[in-house]
């Protein structure tokens, strides 16, 4: 399923950005920009996008005043460049704050988010075929497939996912990652968390994969088992 977008914003530049980042995920799509909230009330007459980018800060009707007007149910994300209406728009039940300028990393969290509340969309789908992740490495942002991954190490405060090719160096926590990988992803050690579905063998408390043997530790060893238990023959 795709998640149609709508772009509600009084600066070109601001609108380009989003039109850009909405077209690097492939699960979005730009279904209609308006350059002010008046504009936007007549779209929305005819129109309900599955996700709205709402400027705060807009002459004549601002994006607090627009979200009175809109269904109670429609998922929105404010997009300002004041950080003192953050408290404002989450009281006004906003899915996200993004404070300008905007990462590309930043607007990821914010739309994984809108499909955690959405099950039918590809990236929040309990099987992981096709399934995509951005990773930000260096100044690139490179996509991968979930499958594609082998696993993850943790370096400190980076991580490196290992694929049968290549290696992808991101600043992140292992443990703030480990919270959104999909359920094929297990973490057996303090410092890797392992695609299951590329494990050769398990022995004597370790996971092969590839050529790879890494440790299970104690800490993580019986949630581990008790998974691989659930398709052993």
């Amino acid at each position: 399923m795709t998640i149609n977008c709508l772009v509600i914003d009084d600066e070109p530049f601001a609108v380009n950005l989003l039109e850009e980042y909405i077209g690097q995920v492939p699960y979005l799509h730009l279904q209609h920009k308006c350059y002010n909230a008046i504009e936007a009330l007549s779209y929305l007459k005819t129109a309900r996008p599955d996700l709205i980018f709402l400027d705060i800060n807009m002459p004549h009707l601002s994006g607090m005043q627009l979200v009175a007007l809109l269904p109670p149910d429609q998922p929105f994300i404010f997009t300002t460049a004041y950080s003192e209406f953050a408290v404002d728009s989450y009281e006004k039940n906003a899915v996200d704050y993004l404070l300008k300028p905007i990462t590309f990393e930043r607007f990821l969290l914010a739309v994984n988010k809108v499909v955690k509340l959405n099950p039918a969309t590809p990236a929040a789908a309990t099987t992981t075929g096709g399934q995509k992740l951005f990773l930000k490495t260096g100044k690139a942002i490179v996509q991968l497939e979930y499958n594609d991954v082998l696993l993850v190490e943790g370096l400190k405060d980076y991580v490196v996912f290992h694929t049968s090719e290549t290696k992808h160096v991101v600043y992140k926590r292992m443990k703030d990652l480990e919270e959104t990988l999909p359920a094929q992803f297990s973490r057996v050690h303090l410092s890797y968390i392992i695609n299951r579905h590329h494990i050769r063998r398990i022995e004597d408390n370790h996971v092969h994969i590839g050529i790879e043997r890494i440790p299970i530790s104690e800490k993580y060893r019986e949630a581990f088992h008790a998974r691989i238990s659930k398709g052993l023959l």
